[in-house]
């Protein structure tokens, strides 16, 4: 997958977490200490969504690296 593809679903995939998060509590009709505890457990949601998706950045970083190490020293033999 081409990296700017994936940092641009990425940018999609969280902002549509973080408004339906949002609009979520927001419509919910509830008392203010019930609200306060879904929103946190939304943010921990989107950390933990967050944490996943950097975490799969951070592979293919070091993936696009380690070939581009492997096409320099390719080069340097020949």
């Amino acid at each position: 997958m081409d990296p700017r593809e994936f940092f641009k679903k990425l940018g999609i995939f969280v902002g549509g977490v973080v408004v339906g998060g949002i609009l979520g509590v927001l419509f919910a009709p509830a008392p203010g200490k019930e609200t306060r505890e879904k929103i946190k457990e939304t943010l921990n949601d989107i950390e933990d969504k967050a944490k996943e998706k950097l975490g799969k950045v951070k592979e293919m970083t070091q993936n696009v690296i380690e070939k581009g190490k492997n096409v320099f020293k390719n080069k340097e033999e020949i």
